[in-house]
């Protein structure tokens, strides 16, 4: 449902943020593995089948490899807690591609993704491992919003 959306001029090496696919699996493994996932085939295979209405499963490529990954769950309207939440438990950038704007990138397309599907809040629901994110996500306007410690009102553009 995500269009594919350069960033740039769409030239050789231009990131372009896609759904990811099932022919992603190996390298979407690897990157959950480069920050401590170990992460099971068929678990990735379901997840990329679930319904697009309420998960997405995003990359940003170069040269369609991708680079980064991120995964994003909508909490559905009627769940007691958080209405209209949508919640962030995955994203990586591959160590070759850190600082250089994948991640912001990512994280952006991610926040339309949960906006197109109704949601007003994105919870950053991502384990810090071995890789802490605090600074990362106070600099994309991320806060305590009771309950998540790493939440923001998501606003239309």
């Amino acid at each position: 449902m995500a269009i594919e959306t350069p960033m740039g001029r769409p030239e050789t090496g231009a990131l372009v943020l896609r759904p990811a696919r099932l022919s992603d699996l190996f390298l979407l493994m690897d990157l959950a593995d480069q920050v401590g996932y170990r992460i099971d085939p068929e678990w990735i295979r379901a997840r990329l089948d679930a319904d697009a209405g309420w998960e997405a499963h995003a990359v940003a490529t170069v040269a369609d490899v991708p680079v980064a990954a991120a995964h994003l769950y909508l909490l559905p309207p009627d769940h007691p807690r958080k209405p209209a939440w949508a919640r962030l438990t995955a994203l990586v950038v591959d160590e070759d591609h850190r600082g250089a704007g994948c991640g912001s990138a990512l994280l952006g397309h991610c926040e339309q993704l949960a906006l197109d599907r109704g949601a007003t809040v994105l919870e950053i629901a991502v384990p810090p491992l071995r890789h802490p994110m605090d600074a990362f996500w106070r600099g994309h306007g991320f806060g305590v919003l009771p309950p998540a410690q790493h939440a923001k009102q998501l606003h239309p553009a």
